[in-house]
């Protein structure tokens, strides 16, 4: 019972962990000037792509790859990094502050760089100042996701076995 308990106090600590990554990470964008403008761009180049000649009731071709493109940022970027770490801290016993929000941090702000790596793309090392002004912005986002956690759940992480 202790198990059951713990296993849904975790997917609470991990769903409020996410809402909190996904209410900051835009108003950070925004925020910052470079990133408001590599936003603005990235946006007006994805809908230019987009064919108008698209009926209502047909597929919106280019209107789904930018939603799922949106999704898998989400995914990636919010959600990814505090699961990962909020899982390996919780089967490692972990309930120090400094393993869920900086590990999170850390593992949010790499995530462009891994999956590159993982797709073996030719640029999986390579950066700019603007990805690196993302990139910061997504640690500050995986810092107080982390945070987030380790408020909720991480601080009991392991209690559960004993």
């Amino acid at each position: 019972m202790n198990f059951l308990r713990r296993l849904i106090g975790v997917i609470f600590a991990l769903t409020i962990a996410f809402g909190a990554g996904l209410i900051f990470l835009p108003l950070a964008v925004v925020a910052d000037p470079v990133t408001r403008a590599a936003a603005f761009v990235f946006i007006q180049m994805a809908l230019s792509d987009l064919n108008p000649d698209i009926a209502p009731g047909e597929e919106s071709g280019g209107l789904d790859l930018l939603g799922d493109l949106a999704w898998a940022v989400v995914v990636t970027v919010s959600a990814m990094p505090v699961t990962v770490v909020g899982l390996i801290g919780e089967l490692a016993r972990v309930r120090t502050f400094y393993w869920y929000a900086g590990g999170t941090a850390v593992v949010a702000a790499a995530s462009p760089w891994l999956i590159r790596l993982g797709l073996n793309l030719p640029r999986a090392g390579q950066y700019n100042s603007a990805e690196l002004r993302f990139a910061l912005v997504f640690f500050f986002g995986g810092l107080l996701s982390g945070s987030v956690y380790w408020l909720l759940a991480g601080r009991r992480a392991g209690l559960y076995l004993r």
